[in-house]
């Protein structure tokens, strides 16, 4: 008999009062990570080079993160798939350059700030993510949304991890605009 005890459940968990809400505020996309560390299932630094630029997201438009867990007995793996579903309102020139430039990219690094606070690093391993579907709309009525809707896909073997301070305080190396 298998001694699974290395996976066994290590502690419990209780409800705490109502407080979360849902949504996100803004995705920053960019930069080149070159090291991560983990205290307590939490990002601690990051290091890299390059640029992460600032997205803001309007309330209530429909962008969202999104974390699957694919456990295949069969096969015996198990891995971990973040969808980042972003929505930009009026299709313009300046996000339609920006969508060209990120379908393009096989390796990014996204960091998803909620409507709590709380700052998600998506893509540190296995090679990052990509832009994996997309589409822009004019709406059909006046008062129809106008906007690009674009989903970033990224794979990771662990589930995806917070950030245990803000953005500039966890990163070294690497600048952030906006």
């Amino acid at each position: 008999m298998s001694d699974y005890s290395s996976c066994l459940v290590s502690s419990q968990y209780s409800l705490q009062c109502l407080s979360a809400v849902g949504g996100l505020t803004k995705v920053y996309l960019g930069g080149t990570i070159t090291g991560s560390t983990e205290v307590s299932g939490e990002i601690a630094t990051i290091s890299g080079s390059g640029t992460l630029y600032g997205f803001e997201l309007s309330k209530n438009a429909g962008s969202s993160l999104t974390e699957t867990i694919n456990n295949s007995l069969e096969a015996g793996t198990l891995f971990y798939q973040q969808d980042l579903v972003l929505v930009f309102l009026k299709m313009d020139t300046e996000i339609r350059n920006q969508i060209k430039l990120l379908s393009q990219n096989r390796g990014l690094t996204a960091f998803a700030e909620t409507m709590n606070g709380d700052i998600y690093a998506l893509g540190l391993e296995l090679g990052g993510g990509y832009l994996s579907a997309g589409s822009g709309a004019s709406g059909a009525a006046m008062g129809d949304s106008n906007q690009y809707s674009i989903t970033l896909t990224f794979y990771s073997k662990s589930p995806m991890m917070l950030l245990d301070d803000t953005l500039p305080n966890v990163v070294s190396g690497i600048s952030i605009v906006g």
